[in-house]
């Protein structure tokens, strides 16, 4: 986040970093827009590439990844084809998930089993 600003976590939190879609273009997107989890409170400035520890992000010609620790919630699905998170907070009666790998080079949501 910028310099001097913060946000308080659901658990009351002082935080200064946020979890960051680092599949997305940061040069085409603000504060707000990058970050995983939806908070009003963070800046909807534009980011710089100076605010950027690493220019770079996972292109959509990269191969699948699958990643978690990221407690999202609601219905389970691809950010895109070959983006894959599979935590959904199930410690906090969200959703168990898992995805039916068959090397595909794209990913497709009827690929993924949840209870």
């Amino acid at each position: 986040m910028p310099h001097g600003q913060h946000f308080y976590d659901k658990d009351g939190h002082k935080r200064t970093q946020i979890r960051i879609k680092w599949w997305e273009n940061p040069a085409q997107m603000t504060y707000r827009t990058l970050s995983i989890i939806p908070m009003d409170e963070l800046p909807s400035e534009p980011l710089f590439k100076n605010d950027q520890k690493q220019n770079s992000y996972y292109s959509t010609d990269e191969p699948p990844v699958f990643f978690g620790h990221y407690w999202l919630r609601g219905e389970p699905a691809l950010y895109r084809d070959n983006i894959c998170c599979l935590d959904y907070s199930v410690a906090r009666k969200g959703k168990l998930v898992a995805y039916r790998f068959h090397s595909e080079e794209k990913l497709r949501n009827e690929q993924l089993e949840y209870v």
